[in-house]
């Protein structure tokens, strides 16, 4: 659920949308608190097709509460919570203290922080030391070495990725430009791995998944080229 709180899904929206899979209220309505699912709840509405979880339709619903459930003052208390809260600062803050020299120099160094997924394309990748290939491997390896580590911290992120590195023979340098641009939008930004670390597990791996859509996932032969060098590892 970590990724859904960072994504800033408000808790209600993601319960009545997970509410609504394979069950309907007698009225149809869409949007309904978990209390007055409770309330009218009837084991013969459920339905036993296979319900699809569709991250589109999170997001609609979820706009609905924002703009018909909170008022100014709540949403502003709930984006407070959220983005400005010290736990979370108090991390941040840390990676971008030495390069601002006014606050208003904080904004574009901390934005990726923030954000969800960030808005980048195949020329955001582009850099003269890494072929296409490359990148598109450095991203699924990087992908997959993360996606199996239970033991998430600072160290083991720079340990699986210095690992990585060297097995590929690529300099760790060049080997970090496509994990910068995928995990902040950027081919620099403040101590990418310190952010990673800070970001968590699931809003990393679904950047990198990210990244990796954006250059192109690879192909059934790729695949199975790839794992079987990926397990030689």
């Amino acid at each position: 659920m970590n990724y859904y709180e960072r994504m800033g899904f408000l808790p209600e929206a993601v319960v009545n949308y997970l509410g609504r899979m394979g069950w309907s209220m007698p009225d149809e309505r869409e949007k309904f608190t978990l209390e007055e699912m409770i309330e009218v709840f009837d084991i013969t509405r459920v339905s036993l097709g296979g319900p699809v979880f569709d991250v589109d339709k999170l997001s609609w619903l979820n706009g609905l509460w924002i703009r018909e459930e909170l008022s100014v003052e709540a949403l502003a208390e709930r984006f407070t919570t959220w983005a400005i809260n010290q736990s979370y600062l108090g991390k941040v803050i840390p990676l971008i203290q030495k390069r601002i020299n006014v606050l208003s120099d904080a904004a574009p160094l901390a934005s990726f922080f923030l954000e969800g997924l960030p808005d980048i394309s195949p020329e955001s990748f582009e850099y003269k030391k890494l072929e296409v290939e490359q990148t598109r491997k450095i991203l699924q390896f990087s992908l997959w070495r993360l996606e199996a580590q239970r033991e998430w911290s600072l160290e083991a992120i720079q340990q699986d990725l210095m690992a990585l590195s060297e097995s590929l023979e690529i300099k760790m340098r060049d080997f970090m430009i496509p994990v910068f641009v995928a995990v902040s939008g950027k081919q620099s930004a403040p101590s990418i791995m310190d952010a990673m670390a800070i970001l968590g597990p699931d809003m990393t791996r679904a950047r990198l998944r990210a990244g990796l859509q954006v250059m192109g996932t690879p192909s059934k032969k790729e695949m199975k080229r790839w794992e079987k060098e990926f397990r030689g590892m």
